[in-house]
């Protein structure tokens, strides 16, 4: 089955994903769908030289656009002070566009294009995106604009786009996130900076500097990014990198274990990091990624909720190669019958996986799976639909054997022994004092009742060691005791691992990791139901430039892998 880096990054990621972030989803603006151009109408606008110069720049960058000859210029409903050039082809209503301008100055505020302007080709390379990037960044918002901004940053996420938006019902498309710098540090956690979009090919379907706290790119608003009344520590205040490094890594953060495809696809051992880390760059400690409050534990991860346990593994085959057989496997895995439950059906194919997703007309309960297109093997299941609770919640143990009923029948045969690691329900953590101070007048703050669900992570083990890069992962709610979501992630190629010993101890693959893993300094804005805390955070993460940082256990060096984030 085809090894996929995402579901390899939940993994390695837990901690940081369990709170409830999602990866950065974008669809084009609701500018350029078809019903809202075709009420569009015409005036007496002009555009500034400024927004000319842009429009022909686009041009350049984008040759197709001169191909979407008609074209209308009005003043924006919501804030006056903008322009929006709608231009649209006269063949096709689904290829259409809108830049968006400031009245006075012509300068850029946001690009929006529909996916069908452009023939998809073959899959350009991160450097070919990158570039383009670049180019759109220097020649759209201009060279001041550049220096104001940090490194880009290519999300390697390959997301769905609104099927009502654009006339592919699945897109493939790469954002470029430039984040804002003050004294020369990013400003992370608030979403402030540049994105540019494009899809496989490289072509640009939007460029804005308008978003929210989770990236999302929104409607353009003249609203400036600011920090009037925050508090904006001196970076002289940091700890060293080197008191940092000694502080925070340590052998207990290191995992050590097995991979079936490790660099070159080769099988190998590997110290791993296994939990991806803001530090508060002050005191030292993990801090709450959103909240920016410190994490119970220190971020480290409880021996507690590591066990290692037999199971029965049965191997039965989970393939879908037809509707049919996916209302078979549905019917299975969540005792579901898609035909009597739901009365919609939809599939698609992304990045080499079909998705077959069920759901009532409201769209208010659901069901899905996506399966590898070339194999028909199912790499993750979902389901969304009001039940029953229980007349009490499932406790640990009783939610650790429903994960195990649940797993047996599909698991591997390969191995009987398996660990299996264990994350608590999310809790709220405690309120500081400025969140109290944001959430006063709206009401009282939802008491944490403890619900919500377990999360299961399956590894199979060898020589006693979790192979890293085979496991199922699910979770289970626990005021139904239904299992919600469900992913297999099993090596491309299966293949017997050697025995290996390592050749360095916990405490010198922790000192190898920080005398050679770079720590960046830069700012964290928290944020609390949607608001910005008062003040910014002197914050340290660990450099992922190269990929996922680890410990070649046999030759104790420092390596990084194939793990996305």
């Amino acid at each position: 089955m085809k090894r996929n880096g995402k579901r390899t990054a939940i993994a390695l990621t837990i901690a940081m994903m369990l709170p409830g972030t999602s990866g950065t989803a974008m669809a084009a603006s609701p500018e350029i769908h078809p019903s809202h151009i075709a009420t569009v109408t015409k005036s007496e606008e002009k555009l500034p030289e400024r927004a000319t110069q842009i429009v022909a720049a686009l041009e350049k960058l984008e040759p197709a656009l001169k191909t979407l000859t008609k074209r209308t210029i009005v003043k924006s409903e919501s804030d006056e002070k903008l322009l929006k050039l709608y231009l649209r082809s006269p063949e096709s209503n689904d290829m259409g566009a809108t830049v968006v301008f400031d009245s006075k100055t012509g300068e850029l505020f946001m690009y929006s294009a529909s996916l069908p302007i452009w023939k998809q080709g073959e899959i350009a390379t991160d450097e070919v995106i990158l570039q383009r990037a670049e180019n759109a960044v220097l020649e759209l918002l201009g060279a001041d604009k550049r220096k104001q901004i940090g490194s880009p940053q290519l999300s390697n996420a390959v997301e769905e786009v609104d099927s009502e938006i654009l006339s592919d019902p699945l897109a493939i498309y790469r954002i470029v996130s430039y984040p804002t710098l003050l004294n020369g540090l990013e400003i992370l956690g608030n979403g402030a900076g540049i994105y540019v979009a494009t899809d496989y090919a490289g072509h640009l379907l939007e460029v804005s500097s308008t978003t929210d706290y989770d990236g999302h790119l929104l409607e353009v608003s003249s609203t400036p990014f600011n920090l009037r009344g925050v508090k904006v520590p001196d970076p002289k205040t940091a700890l060293t990198p080197e008191a940092v490094k000694k502080q925070f890594f340590t052998p207990d953060r290191l995992e050590l274990g097995y991979v079936l495809e490790g660099k070159d696809a080769k099988p190998g051992m590997q110290y791993l990091w296994m939990n991806n880390a803001y530090i508060d760059a002050v005191t030292g400690k993990q801090i709450d990624f959103t909240h920016g409050t410190e994490l119970a534990g220190n971020g480290k991860r409880n021996p507690d909720n590591l066990k290692n346990i037999t199971l029965s593994p049965k191997g039965e085959p989970l393939i879908v190669k037809s509707r049919a057989d996916g209302e078979k496997v549905v019917a299975g895995l969540f005792d579901v019958d898609t035909k009597v439950m739901f009365t919609e059906y939809y599939t698609g194919e992304v990045d080499g996986e079909i998705i077959h997703s069920w759901s009532d007309e409201f769209g208010y309960e659901d069901v899905s799976i996506s399966v590898d297109a070339s194999t028909g093997a199912v790499t993750s299941a979902d389901i969304f639909m009001e039940t029953k609770s229980l007349p009490v919640p499932l406790s640990k143990e009783e939610a650790l054997k429903k994960a195990i009923s649940f797993i047996e029948p599909y698991a591997a045969k390969s191995s009987t022994e398996w660990q299996v690691e264990i994350f608590d329900p999310y809790k709220q953590p405690k309120l500081a004092d400025w969140m109290i101070e944001l959430n006063e007048g709206e009401g009282e703050e939802e008491e944490d009742t403890g619900t919500g669900a377990y999360t299961f992570i399956f590894y199979e083990l060898h020589d006693g060691l979790p192979v890293f890069d085979r496991y199922y992962w699910m979770k289970v709610d626990i005021e139904s005791g239904q299992v919600v979501t469900f992913i297999v992630n099993l090596p491309e190629k299966e293949g017997t691992l050697p025995i290996l010993k390592p050749s360095v101890t916990e405490q010198q693959a922790a000192e190898i990791v920080a005398k050679n893993l770079p720590v960046k300094l830069s700012y964290f804005w928290p944020t609390y139901k949607g608001k910005q805390a008062p003040f910014l955070t002197l914050v340290y993460t660990v450099d992922k430039s190269k990929s996922w940082p680890y410990v070649d256990a046999v030759k104790g060096t420092l390596e990084w892998g194939e793990y996305e984030e």
